[in-house]
């Protein structure tokens, strides 16, 4: 009976160590628990954080949990700005900047990572972590802070960076990259820390092509008029945006039926004309020639209206019919063929007659803002926006607005400061002489009801500041 005993122990144990080993091929973490919301925490550093006298190029920084890094080159801010970009690396808990670039003597590095660094498991950021250290024998501790405002709407722009220069001449902003940079958050906010005392050339870009210099009029730029003296103190700027040059449009190619001829497009909305606007015909190609012979217009079916007059607009795309429209009345206009041939040759073919009428006043609400706070000596010009584009503009020199006949309509406004009294937003200019800053626009966080038939009225704190306005 001894003799099968071991035998009979080697089938016992056999099934028990299929379960161990099968058991150890899948390891499967405890269900239930809270899950982790903390970001990575910095237990670790060669050099270490705000050391002095350091030497080498490669800084490694060790957290308390597995981390990677997602869009390290554009994230990951350096100061001062480097000029041959560094090497981002991570591997399980450590994270390493290789600087390509000589360090200075006697300076203070900032490495800021934005919201880079995240932990492996939860994807946890570790939001605006900053790591600094210096060449020389101390830290330097000064910062500037401030804000870039848009200036034509008042908003904000996350995409854009703060950029520091120590160079004065105008050229500079244009050839050669910023000694610090600093990204603009998305209420408009920026800082820069650790600098040295001095004094500071303060910018803010938003430039296409990544290499931090103001090179196309159509980026959005801004600049302060004089420089910024940093001492032991924060200092704070406020700075407005613009691009001195507008995207001019895409010119799509248009294909055209030739058999059907010139075909126009006019204004006129399910068979009612807004006699608050200007009656358009509008064509894809600049019109070349124009008979307005062959433009007939009637009122009310029977009376014949001599008076008008057809106009081209500044590019010849659109005609518009300038005439005394009579609200609540009903007219005819009668294009003939050939009354007009674009720049491609093409004429119009065929006879059209666009029937309309003219909507009547109660169709229209009255229009009255009271403004308290406002400043009258900047010629303010009333704007007014629907679908982010402006619909209105007027200039008023009192503190009240009033409008016997408004289009009805929910509309946002803002207060334009016109300082050349031209009735439109101006850039600015940074290299004319004197330098011109951008005219501003306030918005206004109130939005307008305007409704039809109703005596609309409402009263504005232009002095109260505006809900925030971001563009991502």
């Amino acid at each position: 009976m001894k003799r099968f005993l071991p035998f009979i122990i080697i089938i016992f144990w056999i099934p028990v160590i299929m379960v161990q080993t099968t058991g150890c091929a899948n390891i499967v973490p405890p269900s239930g628990g809270p899950r982790d919301s903390l970001p990575p925490v910095a237990v670790a550093s060669s050099p270490k954080d705000s050391g002095t006298f350091v030497k080498e190029q490669k800084i490694t920084i060790v957290f308390d949990e597995f981390v990677e890094m997602k869009n390290a080159n554009e994230k990951i801010i350096i100061s001062p700005y480097p000029v041959k970009e560094p090497v981002y690396e991570y591997k399980l808990r450590t994270v390493t900047v290789r600087l390509k670039d000589s360090l200075l003597p006697n300076t203070t590095y900032n490495i800021n990572f934005g919201d880079a660094i995240v932990d492996l498991n939860e994807g946890n950021v570790l939001k605006n972590f900053e790591f600094s250290f210096s060449t020389g024998a101390s830290i330097d501790s000064n910062s500037l802070s401030g804000k870039v405002i848009l200036a034509e709407t008042g908003e904000t722009d996350s995409t854009m960076f703060a950029l520091l220069y120590k160079k004065q001449e105008d050229s500079t902003v244009a050839k050669e990259k910023p000694m610090y940079v600093a990204r603009v958050d998305a209420n408009g906010n920026f800082r820069f820390n650790n600098l040295p005392a001095g004094q500071f050339y303060v910018y803010a870009l938003k430039e296409e092509d990544g290499n931090k210099r103001y090179n196309s009029p159509l980026e959005q730029f801004a600049f302060l008029d004089s420089a910024v003296t940093i001492g032991t103190t924060t200092a704070t700027v406020q700075l407005y945006a613009f691009a001195a040059e507008k995207q001019k449009p895409k010119t799509q190619s248009v294909q055209v039926d030739k058999t059907k001829g010139l075909i126009g497009a006019t204004n006129v909305a399910a068979g009612a004309f807004d006699f608050l606007d200007t009656f358009t015909i509008s064509f894809p190609k600049p019109v070349r020639t124009l008979d307005v012979s062959k433009i007939k217009l009637v009122q009310d079916s029977v009376q014949p209206i001599n008076d008008f007059t057809v106009k081209n607009d500044s590019v010849n795309k659109r005609l518009q019919i300038i005439n005394s429209w009579k609200p609540g009345s009903k007219y005819q206009l009668f294009l003939d063929k050939g009354y007009a041939t674009d720049s491609s040759g093409l004429s119009v073919l065929k006879v059209d007659t666009v029937s309309f009428r003219v909507k009547n006043e109660k169709e229209y609400g009255s229009l009255r803002i009271r403004f308290t706070g406002i400043d009258t000596a900047s010629s303010p010009v009333l704007l007014f926006y629907s679908n982010k584009e402006v619909v209105g503009r007027y200039p008023f020199n009192g503190k009240e607005f009033y409008s016997k006949l408004f289009k009805p309509g929910n509309y946002k406004i803002g207060i334009l400061y016109d300082v050349n009294k031209n009735g439109i937003w101006d850039a600015g200019d940074y290299f004319t002489k004197p330098k011109r800053q951008p005219e501003l626009v306030q918005p206004i966080s109130k939005e307008v009801l305007v409704k039809d038939n109703w005596d609309n009225e409402l009263v504005i704190d232009a002095a109260a500041p505006a809900a925030s306005t971001k563009k991502q």
